[in-house]
């Protein structure tokens, strides 16, 4: 798998985990209406975690460039 494949899925992962995130958020809000706000508030706690990585992510996503050779991994 070439780098440019490599960065290329690891974008893709990274916006569907924002979609999925999205959606929890969604989620989250309907159920907090339904009256269940502990439910709701722990969701909410999963999501917090997942948006402190955020900036990590993107950053480590936005460092990675095409002409450093990657290590070879063993298939």
């Amino acid at each position: 798998m070439s780098e440019k494949e490599i960065t290329t899925l690891l974008s893709l992962m990274n916006q569907r985990q924002s979609c999925l995130g999205n959606a929890f958020k969604e989620i989250a809000d309907w159920i907090d209406r339904q009256g269940d706000v502990p439910a709701a508030g722990k969701i909410r706690a999963t999501l917090r975690a997942l948006e402190a990585d955020e900036a990590r992510v993107r950053k480590t996503l936005t460092s990675l460039t095409l002409d450093r050779p990657l290590p070879r991994f063993r298939s």
